[in-house]
C-alpha cells in the first residue's frame, strides 16, 4: 500500500520485529479507513512513521 502511504510493506519485510507490529497494525488501521472511501491525512502518516521508528 504505497498509494500516497508510508511505504509500510517494506518495514514489514525487512523491519526489526518490533517495526514490523507497528507497522503492520498502522496499516491495517489506514487500509479499513481506505475501504470506506477515507484518505489518512497527512499528520497520521507523519504520525504513524515517528511511532513505527520508535520517536
Amino acid at each position: 500500500m504505497t498509494d500516497g502511504y508510508l511505504d509500510f510493506g517494506e518495514y514489514i519485510r525487512q523491519g526489526e520485529p518490533d517495526k514490523k507490529e507497528k507497522a503492520s497494525i498502522w496499516w491495517t488501521a489506514i487500509g479499513l479507513q481506505a475501504v470506506d472511501g477515507l484518505r489518512a491525512p497527512d499528520y497520521l502518516k507523519d504520525t504513524a512513521r515517528k511511532h513505527i521508528e520508535g520517536e
